[in-house]
């Protein structure tokens, strides 16, 4: 990567640009996908509990997808980290450490692929599309954007200064 003992790439890091998130390794899988294999920087912890300062407890991997890049299906391999507890009178013993680029129990990062889909829509694509350049079904691809759009249709001034709606035809 980024010289001998380094253990990220600070130019990788840069092109991937998520605070406090590093590169340590990019590869194309046998589906042709761009595969990061990323961890973070965090290096403590307080427990979510009892907030006692956690040790670390290993690693797991987290599978993300991410907005497409170099028109390749994009996965994270994320390095989650986790932690125990060390107070002994605590229930939760491990946690796991959380960061904005993907909600828990989501297979979607939060952000990037949010404004994929809402590009998808912009240029009249649909969520078909989207899905497609994600690598992911249409029920994945709908969750990760539904929140959003319920938003935008509880706005009543979405509609200002609209002089005539369109039909879709396939419907």
């Amino acid at each position: 990567m980024c010289g001998s003992g380094a253990r990220w790439c600070a130019r990788a890091d840069a092109i991937f640009d998520v605070s406090d998130m590093h590169v340590l390794d990019v590869e194309i899988d046998d589906r042709q996908r761009l595969v990061l294999t990323i961890e973070s920087g965090q290096t403590e912890a307080a427990c979510p509990a009892c907030g006692v300062l956690a040790v670390g407890h290993g690693r797991r991997v987290r599978l993300l997808h991410d907005t497409p890049c170099f028109t390749r299906v994009t996965l994270l391999r994320w390095l989650v980290r986790l932690w125990r507890c060390r107070e002994p009178l605590c229930p939760p013993t491990t946690f796991s450490e959380t960061h904005d680029v993907a909600s828990p129990r989501t297979v979607l990062t939060t952000g990037r692929c949010v404004g994929n889909q809402r590009a998808q829509l912009r240029r009249h694509h649909g969520l078909g599309a989207g899905q497609t350049f994600l690598g992911v079904d249409w029920d994945t691809a709908w969750d990760a954007i539904e929140v959003e759009a319920r938003a935008r249709m509880s706005n009543p001034d979405r509609l200002s200064g609209v002089k005539s709606l369109g039909v879709d035809e396939h419907i």
